[in-house]
């Protein structure tokens, strides 16, 4: 049986709007200015970025535990190629996961982004279909 998803946006002025998890109820900015102006929120590819390395993270992260993996510390930053005429939508995503301190070895970190994206995480799942998405990682001791 299919299970839900449910958020909701509010509007609050300008482009503005909260955005709210069903389970979580705590609100998101999502907003919208021309470029060169400030803006207050998450544009709406920004969250879908965030969306991506926060699923993509979780994922990976969970993976590398279950193959005795010692994480410490990781970032992971999204970098996305938007076309500049509309629709605007991405032509390329690039992750970067960087992890500080533990023991954690290159062949495990490569089997959990290809389980990552092949399965587990379906935010990558779809949006690889329509934009090429590559990661890439540091292990940095300490």
């Amino acid at each position: 049986m299919a299970k839900e998803v449910l958020t909701e946006v509010v509007f609050k002025g300008g482009m503005r709007f909260d955005g709210k998890s069903g389970r979580a109820g705590k609100p998101v900015a999502i907003d919208f200015t021309p470029e060169g102006e400030a803006i207050d929120g998450y544009s709406p590819l920004e969250l879908l970025l965030t969306s991506l390395a926060g699923c993509s993270s979780q994922v990976v992260i969970g993976l590398l535990k279950r193959m005795g993996q010692e994480v410490q510390d990781l970032t992971v930053r999204a970098r996305g190629e938007k076309r500049e005429i509309h629709p605007t939508v991405l032509t390329s995503v690039e992750l970067e996961f960087e992890f500080r301190g533990g023991r954690i070895d290159g062949p495990s970190v490569e089997k959990a982004f290809a389980l990552s994206e092949e399965r587990f995480c379906p935010v990558w799942v779809m949006l690889k279909a329509s934009v090429p998405i590559t990661a890439k990682y540091r292990l940095i001791a300490g």
